[in-house]
């Protein structure tokens, strides 16, 4: 399983001192780019790249608030389901769960129309562990 970490920046946080709910999809994103680089299939150096995650669908299920300067982790899960690619995460406080996350993606092409999935991410894939009962009610 991919882990990522973060430290809470200021600007992330809102006027009661904890971080804005808007900021969790993005650290969610940076997870599952950081996944996507240590995995072969994105590349910092072409953003292009990051079409074969364009975003469907997402959730995310608060549990417990974090606070400038909290260093958080991230675990990340991936799957393919037809031409779905599929993300589990949950987000840590030290030892504490402070909330889950999924997200749907697709690869588009340059003219915007759902590709399949390429054989070198079909091979990533198929190296993932997927735990059905990992997060709790999403």
């Amino acid at each position: 399983m991919f882990e990522f970490s973060h430290r809470v920046q200021f600007y992330e946080t809102d006027l009661m001192g904890i971080v804005h709910h808007s900021n969790y999809l993005r650290l969610f994103e940076e997870a599952r780019v950081a996944w996507g680089v240590q995995a072969g299939l994105l590349e910092w150096s072409k953003p292009e790249t990051a079409s074969a995650f364009a975003v469907l669908s997402t959730q995310v299920r608060h549990l417990k608030p974090s606070r400038f300067g909290d260093v958080l982790k991230i675990q990340v899960q991936a799957r393919l389901s037809g031409v779905r690619i599929e993300f589990a995460y949950k987000m840590w406080n030290d030892q504490e769960l402070i909330s889950e996350a999924r997200t749907e993606h697709v690869h588009l092409g340059p003219d915007l129309k759902v590709l399949r999935p390429s054989a070198k991410m079909k091979q990533q894939m198929e190296k993932e562990q997927w735990n059905e009962t990992w997060l709790s009610n999403l």
